[in-house]
This record gives structure tokens, C-alpha cells and sequence, in this order.
């Protein structure tokens, strides 16, 4: 497919996940797809895999918000890099709901074949995330000097 409609594929998937529409975003997702991400407990497989994975985050965040950032193509590659936003009210990644409300970006490289996801790669910024949840006390990067 054209550059241009595999970006219009990757905001049409983003703009499903937005209204809460898991299938509406699912319709973007192939039979084959391979998921991966820091949070998830192994490789997400296919529909069923996406949508448990799309369930999963909208209990833990039940107003999550994607504004994208930037969306660059690479042959049959979109990457997208967004900035997220939500209240953590039910359990993510073995974290039980803190009910804060938290920030943080991520970048998505995304594989598609005719039209359809096969394979995601999610790089989050967990580190904020985290700090933000309360769970994680780093200490934040000085200048050198």
C-alpha cells in the first residue's frame, strides 16, 4: 500500500482506540499479528491476543488518550510516536489502580500487510509512568557540570 494509506490506516486505528472503539481498532488488526511490549506478559497473538490487550488497558485506564505526535512511514512501516494520557483506576502491568492520573510518550513501529497490522513494537516511557503511579522512586537525570 501508498505511504499515505498506511498513515491514514495508523490514525484511523488510533482515533478507534480514542472513542474506546475496541472494534473499530480491531478491524486494523491481521489474524497473524504479533504484539510486543515491556508491559505485557509475552508476545500479544492475533485479534484475541489485541483485544484482551485493548480491554486490559482501558479498565486500567479508563480515560486513556493517544495525541499523536508524529507518524513517519518506512515502506510497509508506520512509526508513531504520541504522547498518552489517562487515570490509573484499575491493575496495569501488576500494578494495582492508584487512581493517579499520568502522562508519558511512547513510539509504536508498526508492520502492516494489506492494510492490516501483523506486528507492533511498543517502546513506552515506563520510567515516567511509573514515577507518576508512585511505584517507582528514580532519581531524575542531572546536568553535567
Amino acid at each position: 500500500m501508498a505511504a499515505k494509506d498506511n498513515v491514514q490506516i495508523a490514525r484511523n486505528a488510533i482515533a478507534a482506540v480514542n472513542a474506546h472503539d475496541i472494534e473499530g481498532y480491531l478491524q486494523y488488526i491481521d489474524d497473524s499479528y504479533i504484539g510486543e511490549s515491556e508491559t505485557a506478559p509475552g508476545p500479544i497473538h492475533g485479534r484475541d491476543g489485541a483485544r484482551q490487550t485493548m480491554q486490559t488497558l482501558f479498565q486500567a485506564f479508563p480515560d486513556l488518550h493517544y495525541e499523536i505526535e508524529n507518524l513517519m512511514t518506512s515502506g510497509e512501516h508506520v512509526i508513531v510516536q504520541s504522547h498518552l494520557t489517562g487515570t490509573h483506576k484499575g491493575a496495569f502491568a501488576g500494578i494495582a489502580a492508584t487512581n493517579k492520573k499520568a502522562s508519558w510518550r511512547n513510539c509504536t513501529v508498526v508492520e502492516l500487510k494489506n492494510g492490516k497490522a501483523i506486528r507492533t513494537r511498543v517502546y513506552s516511557d515506563n520510567v515516567t509512568l511509573f514515577r507518576q503511579l508512585g511505584i517507582l522512586a528514580a532519581p531524575k537525570a542531572t546536568t553535567a557540570g
